[in-house]
């Protein structure tokens, strides 16, 4: 038998990475969460799924100089942070070193925003997050056939292109569909400008870093959003309020949130009633305990957006989140599938006017008319 020390394998990531995995169920069972085998379960394969990230974050996608588009959350299955369905997340490593050319294609894509940042979420440095430069499909010239290019570079100027400061670490697309079942874009594409085609062989010392960080982002990610979600749960549980955009999250102009933590007893609903800002894009998506969307690749209703919900007469939506269907005249059904509570998060994007008044009721639901009244 060979020796690892002669192959030069990276023993102690190995070993680092092996503890983490070890060590997962007792610090897992001292997180807050529900007392449902589902949260239990979901927490469970959450960590595995973040563990598959952290692994394409850091090892398969990780050097800037040879830059490639991957997905955290990846066709309904693997998740990340309070996705949306109806939005594609790529990212990509990038270095003010380096120039980079972008190609996409605006067929099948509603909207689309491009952000470069500085530090991560990650867990796995101390680096704080930071938005340097941004830019939206209102300001990406497209060719008649849907197609754009865009320069990514360090003190680039105009239109088409965003700046790289010397800080810049990573490029982060949003991609929002009307139908992510249906709509099909073409993929993106970035390449770097000259240099090398071919990437230098993996070192053991490179393994090891990556190997290292991916087990970092594992642990620290469901452990974080674990934290997060108690909070909302001890202070908006069945409310909606707006979240402040700083510090974490660093999206682009005109976007705004609310959040909070909904929760529906056996024979109950919550009734969630707005009127839509005029000429801006909304989502609600109610989520599990751990910030992942309910499963929808199999046509259930579990998120609403504007390109998909039409409002009254009146001018307003009413959406209902119940475990069966309410049957409410004019009301949109959103399923739980199993769950009885979780976050749920409201997405404005292009959105200059101030958010709309939403109200959320927990109410009783009435088997013989399937009307409800309020609790």
């Amino acid at each position: 038998m060979i020796s690892p020390e002669r192959v030069h394998l990276p023993v102690e990531a190995f070993t680092f990475l092996a503890d983490t995995i070890r060590d997962f169920p007792e610090k897992f069972a001292q997180l807050p969460m529900p007392a449902h085998a589902i949260d239990t379960a979901e927490g469970s394969r959450l960590f595995l799924r973040y563990l598959s990230i952290g692994i394409d974050q850091f090892i398969e996608y990780a050097d800037p100089a040879y830059p490639d588009f991957y997905q955290k959350t990846r066709a309904g299955v693997r998740k990340f942070a309070g996705d949306s369905p109806a939005q594609l997340y790529d990212a990509c490593p990038v270095s003010s070193e380096y120039q980079y050319i972008v190609t996409g294609n605006m067929l099948e894509t509603k909207l689309i925003e491009f952000t470069v940042y500085s530090g991560d979420l990650s867990g796995a440095n101390k680096t704080p997050r930071r938005l340097i430069d941004a830019i939206t499909e209102e300001d990406i010239d497209t060719g008649p056939d849907g197609n754009f290019t865009l320069t990514i570079a360090a003190g680039h100027v105009g239109g088409n292109g965003l700046r790289l400061d010397d800080d810049a670490s990573s490029l982060s697309v949003r991609r929002y569909l009307r139908d992510p079942r249906l709509d099909k874009p073409r993929p993106l594409s970035i390449r770097r400008v000259g240099g090398p085609v071919n990437p230098p062989p993996v070192t053991a010392d490179t393994l090891a870093v990556g190997l290292e960080r991916a087990a970092q982002f594992a642990w620290f990610n469901t452990r974080i959003w674990a934290e997060w979600v108690s909070k909302d749960k001890a202070e908006k549980l069945n409310q909606l309020t707006p979240m402040h955009d700083s510090g974490d999250i660093f999206t682009p102009a005109g976007h705004k949130y609310l959040n909070g933590y909904w929760s529906i007893p056996e024979g109950h609903a919550l009734r969630i009633s707005f009127a839509p800002p005029g000429g801006a894009y909304w989502s609600f998506v109610p989520m599990n305990y751990w910030m992942e969307s309910l499963e929808w690749r199999f046509g259930n209703r579990v998120y609403a957006t504007s390109f998909d919900t039409t409002a009254d007469k009146t001018g307003r939506i009413e959406l209902v989140l119940a475990h069966k269907d309410p049957k409410i005249p004019g009301a949109t059904w959103l399923e739980t599938l199993g769950h009885s509570e979780g976050a749920m998060a409201f997405r404005f994007a292009r959105c200059d006017n101030e958010l709309p008044d939403t109200t959320v009721e927990l109410f009783r639901l009435e088997t013989d008319s399937g009307k409800g009244r309020n609790c």
